[in-house]
């Protein structure tokens, strides 16, 4: 192209073209303009002529500069400082930038650089509440590191200055600038910018996210768990695990967690480091995880971290919050199945702080209102959370935790004779923790802790009895069917940053287990005089069974250099059960490649044991169910798994993620064809098999991270089955496992409409489960022995015999569901306050929760018949935040 300016005008332009040109030549040649370069095995010169051309600057130096070894890079779109950082890294080079040229010079022999700790808390400013997974990043280094759970974090950088990037989600960015010249602790406050237009799922964090070692590992932000659109508005923690990829539902509606073929056993649930066994309110409808008591929840689907152990499928790791320590505040919210009230602040501002959430259900309260007046009935569910935390100092800290949550249900009659049957169950943990800086690069937490699950049946009744002749008697019965784990349990973890390139962890723990699989016991009385009847008293299956479980573990979280990262460790473990002892060694490695600036890729292997598991043949999650630890007989479970992903980020504020994983389990469990538990436990080894199963899949998910609409759509493709021996199950040819759903479809958006409404939707779809039921009938008529054949022709015993072709041989119809949610806040003069409108299955999606064999009245064909528990249900609630 070509351009004609008359002699007049050029003169006039002049001044400006040679002004554009210098502008265009500086902007061009600064150190942190990017460029690419591919070069293998090359000299300097080779080095150096690229450079050149691609930048514009040119080189100076001299004879005495040489290379110690050839150079290769492969770089994208990389700033030029940083090209000539990496292209000289051990070479004994230096190089100085001037207006247009690069000057290199040969290093001379220096003493070792000094390097000093940094150390300290990142705190919320207006709480003093510590912010977990924070980011620290070193700008003139260009390295960084997180705060770990408690708040805490440590850098190691060489001395002199330095300028300082802490950030976190929802808060506002702090630069600190200082000389660094000695060891030093530190402690930043954020401030919260109070911006509800960004909700991130995958965090930086050093152990989930996309720029972690790690895949599989999902951050899941609170705000998002508490406007999820659920049942009765009751935000859940495990429905909002629920929509993310590779995690399955069991029953449509319920909490349940199936991941990656994984069984609802296979998942290590831990509230603030310490194991829960069950989970579940209301037959699996809710879990025992309230939102306000919430402060971080991690998912761990592979990659696991070697310090978690005893589960195949999972780790769900939720941490509570530690209480406000600069002023009370809290809130209260009604809805329709249960109501929260939520309290922290400050017993001593600064140095001790409280929080107390409580919840309870009122379904109690009005049942009995629509009763006979014979019965009498209802249902409760409450969990309390408290918690103290006190600061001794900037090395020292003590927390408190204490759970208690409950389940009870209740039936009563009463005529001439008295019947009442009661059902309870539930959780208490006391948990003790103190955090102890040794050193600004060594950082500990000593946890002791006791856990308890219990689940009672325990049924009175009262009976008259009348003789012709006698008075009347009145016998009374009192029945108890219990069933239980106790855990004392000590642990200590240690987290030691020798650099930022290296952040190790190391520790131990061990857990004293008391299993009660049943015990049963009965009394009968005579009420008239008080005393037991004769041989009234019994005791059934009685068992106790006690165990050790002890574990150590070590792993290094180590950046190579900017493209490789590296997570290895190993989880050793030794469970004494019954006068046996299992030993098992496993490793963990997980690999990151950094590609180019936008892409990365990982792989990962995974070893994980199990020594217990839950004993139930429902699709529901029932307190009946029983927790049995492995015996002589009975191995511990493994699970081998291998992963491999892909991640690009090359979009501004978009993530999209495709993970392919691949599971080998040992030693899992099934009943035997016509065996279940029936609630019982007693020779419960002789009705299972031991086998092997398989899993296999690929994840793919696309996220918006930032904007007035934000979320995620993520599609599962997967499969999953098990095999036993030719004698045992389905003679020994592979079946489909109960929960192997081949496609599931998850789409969630969050909307913020005006400042004061904000929109929630959830869109899932999955194919149905797997069932055993009978393809056809066979019909026996089998004469008794030894009777007249008179009788024998009037008297043939005739009966009918399902014929099962196979273990899990039919699948359920798909069910898809759509759950819209609205959010209405309010500024009030002393608070906030907030309308949450709900409706789950919007447009009344039937999706079968049962199946079962009927038969029409008069032709007696069979017909096949499902069930649906939970139709469209509109719900609202009420919080007010003060």
């Amino acid at each position: 192209m070509t351009f004609f300016i008359d002699r007049e005008h050029s003169i006039k332009a002049f001044p400006l073209i040679l002004l554009l040109i210098v502008a265009l030549s500086l902007q061009a040649q600064t150190p942190d303009m990017p460029i690419s370069i591919h070069l293998k095995k090359g000299s300097l010169k080779d080095f150096t002529a690229q450079i050149e051309k691609a930048s514009g600057y040119s080189f100076i130096y001299g004879e005495e500069v040489k290379t110690e070894h050839p150079i290769t890079l492969h770089l994208k779109n990389t700033p030029l400082k940083k090209v000539l950082r990496q292209a000289f890294s051990g070479q004994n080079i230096s190089f100085r930038f001037t207006a247009s040229h690069i000057l290199l010079h040969k290093e001379k022999a220096q003493t070792v650089q000094r390097r000093h700790t940094l150390n300290g808390y990142v705190l919320d400013q207006t709480s003093k509440e510590s912010l977990i997974g924070a980011n620290i990043y070193d700008r003139l280094n260009e390295v960084g590191t997180t705060t770990n759970p408690f708040g805490h974090f440590s850098i190691t950088l060489p001395e002199g200055d330095t300028k300082l990037d802490f950030s976190y989600i929802g808060y506002t960015p702090q630069q600190v600038s200082l000389h660094l010249c000695k060891d030093t602790l530190l402690t930043i406050q954020l401030q919260s910018d109070n911006q509800l237009d960004e909700v991130v799922i995958l965090s930086d964090k050093p152990e989930t996210g996309i720029q972690s070692s790690r895949m599989g590992a999902s951050s899941i932000p609170i705000p998002h768990i508490k406007n999820t659109p659920a049942l009765m508005s009751e935000a859940d923690v495990l429905k909002s695990i629920q929509l993310l990829p590779g995690v399955q539902t069991g029953m449509s509606g319920t909490s349940g967690l199936y991941v990656r073929g994984g069984g609802p056993d296979q998942n290590l649930y831990l509230l603030d480091g310490v194991p829960l066994y069950n989970v579940d309110h209301a037959l699996g409808l809710l879990s025992v995880f309230t939102p306000e008591a919430v402060k971080k929840v991690d998912l761990y689907k592979s990659s696991f971290p070697a310090r978690f152990g005893g589960r195949l499928s999972s780790i769900v790791d939720v941490r509570t919050n530690d209480g406000n320590m600069q002023r009370y505040h809290g809130s209260f919210t009604i809805g329709l199945l249960t109501s929260h009230l939520h309290v922290e602040g400050p017993l001593w501002k600064d140095h001790t702080s409280f929080i107390i959430t409580a919840r309870r259900s009122y379904i109690d309260c009005f049942l009995p209102l629509v009763m006979p007046k014979d019965e009498r009935g209802g249902y409760s569910l409450y969990d309390i959370n408290a918690k103290l935390n006190h600061r001794f100092g900037e090395q020292d800290r003590l927390f408190i935790s204490f759970y208690k949550g409950k389940d009870h249900v209740y039936y009563k009659y009463k005529d001439e004779n008295k019947f009442k049957q009661t059902h309870d169950w539930g959780n208490m943990l006391l948990n003790t923790r103190w955090n102890h800086v040794f050193t600004p690069r060594l950082f500990s937490n000593t946890t002791l802790a006791y856990s308890r699950y219990v689940f009672d049946i325990r049924q009175e009744e009262t009976s008259s009895i009348q003789q012709s002749d006698a008075p009347a008697t009145t016998n009374a019965s009192n029945n108890l069917f219990h069933s239980g784990i106790n855990d004392l349990s000590v642990s200590t973890d240690f987290d030691y940053h020798p650099s930022p390139a290296h952040n190790i962890k190391f520790g131990g723990k061990y857990i004293y287990h008391q299993f009660a699989p049943e015990v049963q016991t009965g009394k009968q009385q005579d009420s008239n005089t008080g005393y037991p009847q004769a041989n009234g008293n019994y005791i059934l299956n009685n068992s106790h069974i006690y165990a050790h479980d002890c574990s150590l573990y070590a792993e290094d979280d180590l950046s190579l250099n900017e493209r490789w990262k590296i997570n290895a460790g190993f989880h050793f473990s030794l469970f004494n059960v019954q006068k046996q002892t299992y030993l098992s060694l496993q490793p963990r490695l997980s690999v990151s490649f950094k590609a180019t600036s936008n892409v990365i890729l990982k792989s990962s292997f995974s070893q994980m044991n199990q020594y217990t598991q839950l004993l139930s043949t429902t699709s529901l999650a029932m307190p009946s169910d029983l927790w049995v630890p492995v015996t002589r007989h009975i191995r511990p479970m493994k699970s081998f798994q291998y992963a491999t992903g892909i991640y690009y980020t090359g979009i501004k504020n978009w993530e999209f993620s495709m993970e392919g994983y691949y599971k080998d389990m040992h030693n899992v469990l099934e009943y035997k064809d016509g065996d279940s538990s029936i609630g019982s436990s007693h020779n419960w080894e002789d009705k299972v098999e031991m086998g092997k199963g398989r899993s296999f899949g690929v994840e793919l998910m696309a996220q918006k991270t930032a904007g007035r609409l934000t979320g995620w759509v993520n599609y599962t493709l997967s499969k999953s089955d098990r095999q036993f021996s030719a004698d045992g199950i389905n003679n020994g040819k592979r079946f489909p496992y109960q929960y192997d759903r081949r496609h599931a479809l998850n789409l969630t958006l969050n909307y913020q409409l005006t400042r004061r409404i904000d929109f929630n939707m959830s869109w899932t779809y999955a194919s149905g489960c797997m069932a055993t039921l009978p393809k056809e009938k066979t019909h026996t008529e089998l004469p008794p022995v030894n009777v007249p054949p008179s009788w024998v022709m009037d008297n043939l015993n005739k009966g009918d015999m399902d014929y099962y072709s196979s273990r899990n041989n039919y699948r359920l119809p798909a069910s898809h569901q759509l759950n819209l949610g609205f959010n209405f806040h309010k500024q009030t003069r002393h608070g906030e306050r907030i309308w949450n409108i709900s409706i789950l299955n919007a447009y009344n999606a039937m999706n079968p929760n049962f199946v079962y064999i009927s038969r029409e009245a008069q032709t007696g064909k069979p017909l096949l018949k499902k069930m649906t528990i939970l139709p469209c249900i509109p719900s609202f609630s009420y919080t007010y935040k003060f």
